[in-house]
């Protein structure tokens, strides 16, 4: 997967109570991210590091399979 939508995504989050689950190759079961509070992109061309409120996720998105399920159960 590009970095490029999966940034939209992650971006439109920050601050909200939307959800996302993100699958990896060879994984069945999913990441969730939720709390977003900062996204960046990192010097690999599909690096992305992700602070929410809880933790600092780095991911290189060409190794997300899927993301799905964004959502706001407010």
């Amino acid at each position: 997967m590009e970095r490029g939508p999966l940034l939209e995504i992650l971006n439109d989050m920050v601050g909200t109570n939307t959800e996302l689950s993100i699958m990896f190759y060879g994984k069945d079961n999913e990441l969730e991210v939720m709390n977003v509070e900062v996204v960046e992109k990192l010097t690999s061309s599909q690096g992305i590091h992700i602070k929410t409120k809880s933790n600092n996720i780095w991911i290189d998105s060409s190794h997300v399979s899927a993301a799905w399920q964004a959502r706001d159960d407010i």
